[in-house]
């Protein structure tokens, strides 16, 4: 399998966003600004993880295509062979 660069990206980010959830939940006096960066983090990693999910679905499409491909030109050249 094919290592994509944008995936690796997309994982580290939504650690990273995970990350910054955490310590600014854990150690940043609670107020406006704070629930402000927690929300941004959070919809950056819905984000992340959405895009994530769609690769991975458009690469699974384009693998089963590629099969079917690979399967009918098997089958056409075995209809050759018999002819």
């Amino acid at each position: 399998m094919k290592i994509n660069f944008m995936q690796v990206i997309r994982l580290v980010g939504m650690v990273v966003a995970i990350a910054g959830i955490i310590y600014a939940l854990e150690f940043m006096e609670r107020g406006i600004a704070v629930w402000f960066w927690i929300a941004l983090l959070g919809i950056g990693f819905v984000g992340l993880l959405y895009t994530f999910r769609l690769t991975q679905r458009r690469q699974a499409v384009e693998e089963r295509e590629r099969e079917r491909a690979e399967k009918r030109l098997k089958k056409r050249s075995q209809r050759k062979k018999r002819a």
